[in-house]
């Protein structure tokens, strides 16, 4: 059972088991001014906890700077004291409609290779939208459901009275690169059991991921360039296969007889399909009518050996 809970202002409330009241209740007693001490207890999240009681929580206790600091606590607590603001309209349905409430998330993965598990410490923070009444095309969402949006490069002022919610069920997704099913869902659960520690810094991890306020700013204002150019088409872009075409050069020439005049980009395609169990020789065979040639000793390898094989020869 969690015996502190973070709450609207800040309050941070510690309910004491061993010490009671006339009535048998648990004592209860706000040690927000001391959150430090509190970093690595498992805490649940009030109902009505806004993103502002974050905030709320350093100006009580300043000596979480010293723990946070370099997630630029100290910058983004200073914009948050100017207080909210309403967020633009940007004349789209979607967008005007918004964020609902903020949501801290788990983000575990599994390599079901090595049976190793990574990112089981850290939330990750997005913004989640209202229900949507019909189909929202433009962001892939069928009415009935939730768009999650971004929150990186929005100014704080403009969620802090957002609810902030922790969302217990997780999926863990697949870590092996090179599995076909890399990033697909290996497993689901639920785990309603998160530090203080790990509540902070998940909103600071993706408030602050481009820095504080001002080099917010200046990356969304970069990236609002970037956009112009490209859609008036005076930027240079380089094409997707071209980047990684030298970077697979060597795992061509390690594993490959020949081509046959086929694109290498078709063939990494052709390769990432194939079954993580299914032999790479045959199947590649299938799919290019027998003109792409792998080397006699690796045809019977399978398709998830073989591409761990492909990205080593890069290595």
């Amino acid at each position: 059972m969690n015996t502190l809970t973070f709450g609207p202002g800040g309050a941070l409330v510690a309910h004491n088991f061993s010490t009671r009241d006339a009535d048998d209740v648990p004592v209860a007693r706000n040690v927000a001014e001391h959150a430090v001490a509190y970093l690595f207890e498992s805490v649940a999240l009030h109902p009505g906890l806004k993103l502002c009681d974050i905030f709320r929580l350093f100006e009580a206790c300043p000596e979480l700077h010293a723990v946070f600091r370099r997630n630029w606590s100290l910058a983004v607590c200073e914009e948050a004291r100017k207080g909210p603001v309403p967020r633009p309209r940007h004349d789209h349905p979607a967008e005007d409609a918004g964020i609902e409430y903020l949501e801290l998330y788990w983000t575990w993965a599994l390599d079901t290779s090595s049976k190793v598990y990574s990112g089981v410490h850290g939330l990750a923070l997005h913004g989640v939208g209202p229900v949507m009444e019909v189909d929202c095309p433009t962001y892939g969402v069928k009415a009935g459901g939730r768009i999650h949006w971004s929150v990186s490069l929005t100014p704080v002022r403009e969620l802090l009275e957002l609810p902030l919610r922790l969302r217990e069920e997780l999926t863990i997704v697949e870590d092996d690169l090179d599995a076909k099913g890399w990033r697909e869902a290996v497993a689901t659960g639920r785990c309603a059991e998160v530090l203080l520690g790990q509540v902070i810094q998940g909103v600071l991890d993706e408030l602050c991921f481009h820095g504080g306020p001002q080099e917010k700013e200046t990356v969304s204002d970069g990236l609002k360039a970037q956009l112009a150019e490209l859609e008036v088409g005076t930027m240079k872009t380089t094409p997707a296969d071209d980047l990684f075409e030298e970077l697979d050069r060597p795992g061509f020439v390690a594993l490959f007889e020949s081509l046959g005049g086929i694109r290498p980009a078709e063939v990494n395609r052709a390769m990432r399909a194939i079954e993580d169990d299914e032999p790479v020789g045959p199947a590649l065979d299938c799919a290019f009518d027998g003109k792409v040639v792998v080397k006699m000793q690796f045809r019977s390898r399978p398709g998830r050996e073989f591409r761990k094989l492909f990205r080593a020869a890069g290595r």
